[in-house]
């Protein structure tokens, strides 16, 4: 463990290995999840204060939001589609041309 994070070989298309990819521990992503879940905008001062707790970069806890950002956005944009999508099946092919 270097700075409470997981290391694992990073691996590059020709075979070479590169620098070593950290990866979060479960109890600094679940306190991440909980911080985001209050509320997904990261104020300079949380960013600095989280990432302190946590023994992490401010730049690894700014990158981790933006990431989970993306795809908290995603999901929101394919519930509204797939509710969109039944909504739009749902009404009479006639009502469609008026």
């Amino acid at each position: 463990m270097l700075d409470g994070l997981d290391e694992e070989d990073s691996i590059e298309e020709g075979g070479q290995a590169t620098e070593k990819k950290r990866r979060l521990s479960m109890h600094q992503v679940k306190a991440l999840e909980k911080n985001f879940d209050v509320g997904n905008k990261l104020e300079p001062e949380k960013k600095v204060k989280l990432a302190e707790e946590l023994g992490l970069q401010p730049r690894q806890v700014a990158i981790w939001f933006q990431n989970r950002h993306a795809r908290w956005k995603t999901n929101v944009l394919e519930k509204d589609y797939a509710m969109l999508k039944a909504n739009r099946e749902k009404e009479p092919l006639w009502k469609s041309f008026s």
